[in-house]
Formats: structure tokens, C-alpha cells, sequence
């Protein structure tokens, strides 16, 4: 695991954006995104304080690139790792928390590939998700399910090459806690989006 620590924080409270390419592929273009001055002066702008980066088997690569794109006036802790057995504490480290065990922090966002099993992780905690679908998986239900769920108003779906607007999306959206309340006439019925979900589940 490695960081980039800045000097200029202040007392404000924590604030993550954690992306996550997941476990199974490799999503070279997200990171090349991610690490992007423009995505990193969008997180500044937002008051975003630490960025986290799952890179899986690419985090050579992504560690080389982010230093080219890190701005001169950044306030980000940058951490990035390749693997974890859980990554249950780093999507709660996106989540908003009035005190506790990892004390005050403020709501962020989770990046994720469109990955069903990452989705429905994502959006157990209290937090933002913008699902990005990789393009270049084989049989990809990725963008039907990123695109469903936005429709259903749970998740912000980016394409690559908007994710930092879909951030900024995120930031002034309400968005529909999971799992829904469903009802006679709900999608999440037999033969609707939740049996799909459930039966795309790696």
C-alpha cells in the first residue's frame, strides 16, 4: 500500500472518494481516469480529503501515472492497493459517520466498476455510488445494470470519460437507500431487476 501525504489539510472532516476496480478484471482505463488532473482537481473542489484506489493488478501502473497528475495545491491523501480479502472498511470509509470508531467524517462517493456484487456492497453503506461499466468484458451486463439502477434512482452511472461530472452529480442528487420497499408492482419482483442482480452475482 502505498500514499501520497499532503501538509495543507485542515481541521475539516474527512472526506472519501474510494474507487474500486474489483477483484476478477483489469479496468486500466478507470485508473487512468482517476488519476487525471481534472478528476483530482474535482475532488478538490468538492472538499474531498483522501482518495483511495484499488488497482488490482495494475497498481505499479497507477502509481507511476498519479504523480505526473497530482496538482501543485493538493489537500488529498492519495492510498492505493492492489488486493484486499474485504473491502467492507474502505467503502465504510466513504460513508458518512457522526462519531465512533472512525470518528467524524463526511459522506463521499464509491467508484465502482458495474460489477453486480460491488454494486449491491457499495450501497449498504451510507454513501454516494457512481458505478462506471467496463467496456471490455466479454457478455457484459454491466451497462444494463448501472443503467437500471440509475433509472431507479440508486446509483449515478458514468461512462468512461465522465466520471468526474458524474462525481459532481453525485454530490447534489439524492439518491434511494437499498434495499427498496417492494410492492405488487415493483421491478424487483419475480423476473424483475432484484432476481437479475441476484442471478448476475459473481
Amino acid at each position: 500500500m502505498s500514499q501520497i501525504f499532503s501538509d495543507k489539510k485542515n481541521a475539516r472532516l474527512s472526506k472519501t472518494a474510494f474507487v474500486t476496480i474489483g477483484a476478477t478484471a483489469v479496468f486500466r482505463s478507470l485508473l487512468i481516469e482517476v488519476a487525471s488532473r481534472k478528476f483530482l482537481e474535482t475532488l478538490q473542489a468538492l472538499n474531498f480529503t483522501d482518495l483511495v484506489v484499488q488497482c488490482g493488478p495494475d497498481l505499479d501502473f497507477f502509481n507511476k501515472i498519479k504523480f505526473d497528475n497530482v496538482p501543485e495545491t493538493d489537500s488529498l491523501t492519495i492510498t492505493t492497493f492492489s488486493y484486499a480479502p474485504d473491502l467492507k472498511q474502505y467503502y465504510l470509509q466513504a460513508s458518512k459517520s457522526d462519531g465512533g470508531e472512525g470518528g467524524k467524517r463526511d459522506r463521499g462517493v464509491i467508484i465502482s466498476h458495474a460489477g453486480s456484487g460491488s454494486i449491491l456492497e457499495a450501497l449498504e453503506v451510507d454513501s454516494k455510488l457512481v458505478a462506471v461499466p467496463n467496456p471490455e468484458l466479454m457478455d457484459n451486463h454491466q451497462l444494463e445494470i448501472a443503467e437500471e439502477m440509475e433509472a431507479q434512482g440508486f446509483l449515478i452511472h458514468a461512462a468512461l470519460g465522465s466520471v468526474a461530472e458524474a462525481v459532481g452529480k453525485a454530490e447534489t442528487t439524492t439518491l434511494r437507500k437499498w434495499p427498496p420497499e417492494p410492492s405488487p408492482d415493483s421491478a424487483y419482483q419475480k423476473g424483475g431487476l432484484w432476481e437479475a442482480i441476484n442471478e448476475l452475482m459473481p
